[in-house]
């Protein structure tokens, strides 16, 4: 089930924290909870896709977007992930994610997040290809950036996920599954 409650939580703590530049990194403070693990006593890896979530949430509230979400009627959507899980975090231990925007193009933005443990330890790392969306279609991304306010340039994205850009726009949709 979808955490509803923590996500107003999460979002409600976010308008308590300072205002930040788009294309600086979001920070924020987490403990695992049992719902959040698996059978297997860790956290559950679509369970860290949803927290992830939260806090790309509060990172759009402090950078402005989420009122600027709900003035223009817009929306957010995912288009695409790649994610690597690494470390297993554990009931009750405290991690920390870091969220920023890697890059942008002309339809996505592209985001980076990561799950690291109070040790430093990299637990899980995503990258996701996300848009704002309006009736059904795509913001075109100049559009949402300068209703942002952002003048920096472009962030150059590194090579990896340049790759995995190059990589995606590759892939044929529909995808064909044939039963052999």
């Amino acid at each position: 089930m979808y955490p509803f409650l923590r996500l107003g939580l999460n979002l409600f703590a976010a308008r308590k924290l300072p205002s930040m530049d788009p294309l600086d990194m979001h920070v924020s403070r987490h403990r695992c909870r049992l719902v959040d693990c698996d059978i297997f006593g860790e956290m559950n890896n679509g369970r860290i896709l949803t927290l992830y979530e939260m806090g790309r949430f509060q990172a759009a509230v402090r950078m402005g977007l989420w009122a600027l979400l709900q003035k223009k009627r817009w929306g957010l959507t995912v288009a695409g992930t790649s994610i690597r899980y690494r470390k297993r975090i554990l009931p009750f231990e405290k991690y920390e994610t870091r969220t920023r925007i890697a890059t942008w193009d002309a339809r996505f933005v592209y985001i980076e997040q990561g799950m690291y443990k109070l040790n430093g330890d990299c637990a899980s790392h995503v990258l996701l290809r996300t848009a704002v969306v309006e009736k059904g279609r795509a913001v075109p991304t100049d559009v949402l950036i300068e209703a942002m306010g952002i003048t920096q340039p472009r962030p150059e994205p590194a090579e990896w996920v340049q790759n995995w850009i190059d990589a995606e726009a590759t892939r044929t949709w529909p995808p064909t599954l044939d039963k052999t």
